[in-house]
């Protein structure tokens, strides 16, 4: 079964959704007069700015898969299959990025994310992310919950089984659901500045001629000018030649007036609002700082990843764990790895965690990314910088 599915993971496309998924959207158009869906939201260019910002950090963040050792200590549980499936190579076709990524994106978009769960003795040998919008999800009569993949073919059936769950699923309201009205005034704004720069004549205006034109020559005189500067490419900025006292009186575009570029920017503050998003990672600097960046920094990994790192870390143990491992493994998200401070900043705070015994030598060598040193586990406390327990001074 897996076999057939990854030809759909490689070939498919998000452009033609289910029937089932259309019905996440509306079919009324907005009040602008545009219908929003999948696919015409991401050619917005903050919806699809948001969406791939989210999914990048998302699968950047590397998944550590640890193992509880005793009440409170929790260690890297590298010789299990389920680290190197999550923290490098979910299946031999696709890499701990691209998977975070899809699924992410998936999430973000249809507010559900899937991938087949291959198993192999009872273990867990592979994982293989799927199309959302090619997936549905009911129960059988008896209540069994069932997911049914048509992706072009005979559908593929998977029932639950709550010992082997046959699929992973990640659940989550699309952002793009609740922000369909900004969406759609973005998109109707888009198609008038489309509009305007393919129609408007360059220049724009009218020709005053001081006596009266006959119908004819009018004509001719227009359909030169318009064969002249008509045109939105070589000749925008073409030069007119005027003669037999004909003046040119040009008309100004009254965008200033309709502050497009205010609406535009209040529309993109609104959609990343709903993302969660700080306006400052879809390239709008305009309220950004050196002084807010790093706070910005920070309340967006605490604020806005954290709720879908938790739904991925939960989804891993309940579909990935059979229930002797439940308690005693797990799987979390590095946020570390998103919450680097510039490097006077995090020196100091590691030379604090060395000094007051938060951290050894080695565990600060590790979390900039060096190998671990000869003597480099021992923890020390502050003025003597002894070992914990001892009497005398430690001397290097």
């Amino acid at each position: 079964m897996s076999n057939m599915l990854t030809r759909w993971w490689d070939r498919r496309s998000l452009a033609a959704p289910s029937p089932s998924f259309l019905r996440l959207f509306s079919s009324a158009p907005t009040a602008a007069g545009v219908t929003v869906d999948v696919p015409s939201a991401l050619t917005v260019p903050a919806v699809f700015a948001c969406c791939q910002v989210l999914s990048q950090d998302i699968a950047r963040t590397p998944i550590r898969f640890k193992q509880q050792v005793a009440p409170d200590t929790f260690e890297d549980a590298l010789d299990h299959p389920l680290s190197e499936l999550l923290g490098s190579l979910p299946n031999p076709e696709t890499t701990a990025y691209e998977f975070q990524f899809a699924l992410m994106w998936q999430l973000l978009c249809y507010g559900r994310a899937y991938a087949e769960i291959v198993r192999s003795d009872g273990r867990v040998a592979a994982l293989w992310p799927l199309y959302s919008e090619h997936m549905t999800v009911d129960r059988t009569p008896a209540g069994v919950k069932r997911w049914t993949y048509a992706a072009g073919g005979q559908p593929y059936t998977w029932l639950f089984d709550p010992s082997m769950p046959p699929i992973l699923e990640v659940r989550m309201e699309t952002p793009i659901l609740r922000c369909k009205e900004a969406i759609g005034a973005a998109l109707a704004l888009q198609q008038y500045v489309a509009k305007f720069f393919a129609n408007d004549a360059r220049p724009g205006g009218v020709l005053q001629a001081p006596g009266h034109l006959s119908e004819a020559i009018a004509i001719q005189m227009r359909d030169q000018w318009k064969a002249i500067f008509a045109s939105s490419g070589t000749n925008r900025r073409g030069v007119a030649v005027i003669s037999d006292g004909v003046e040119f009186k040009p008309i100004s575009a009254e965008n200033d007036s309709a502050q497009l570029n205010e609406t535009q920017r209040a529309l993109n503050e609104m959609i990343c609002g709903t993302f969660r998003v700080p306006t400052s990672k879809i390239g709008d600097l305009s309220k950004a700082n050196y002084s807010n960046m790093e706070v910005s920094e920070q309340v967006y990994v605490n604020a806005t990843l954290d709720p879908y790192y938790r739904s991925f870390e939960l989804a891993f143990k309940r579909d990935l764990l059979t229930a002797r491992q439940f308690t005693h493994y797990t799987a979390t998200f590095d946020r570390s790895a998103l919450t680097r401070n510039d490097t006077k900043a995090l020196h100091d705070a590691l030379c604090q965690g060395i000094q007051n015994g938060i951290y050894s030598q080695n565990d600060a060598r590790r979390k900039l990314g060096e190998n671990p040193i000869a003597g480099g586990d021992v923890y020390m406390v502050n003025s003597a910088l002894a070992p914990f327990g001892a009497k005398e001074p430690h001397v290097a």
